[in-house]
């Protein structure tokens, strides 16, 4: 199992109906990606995702996409890290 975490991405404002729904079909395309989902927010997209190698490059990818504005990653943490880390 790799590393796994949500990617919250907000879309460009400029996009229309045809190009988000492009947009997501690319981001669903990518084998790191588990679901893309749209939704309503603050956001436009959540991602869940898993890497073998780091959640940060991942999510810096995401983010060099021509129609995102920005991306915030949410990492996954099982039970045992966060009793650890004293979360």
């Amino acid at each position: 199992m790799g590393l796994r975490a949500y990617l919250l991405v907000q879309m460009a404002d400029n996009l229309d109906q045809d190009a988000a729904e492009k947009a997501l079909r690319q981001v669903e395309a990518m084998p790191e990606v588990d679901f893309a989902d749209p939704v309503v927010g603050a956001y436009d997209l959540v991602l869940m995702v898993e890497t073998a190698d780091s959640v940060a490059g991942l999510a810096d990818q995401v983010g060099k996409l021509s129609w995102v504005k920005s991306v915030e990653t949410l990492k996954i943490a099982n039970s045992f890290d966060r009793h650890r880390a004293g979360v």
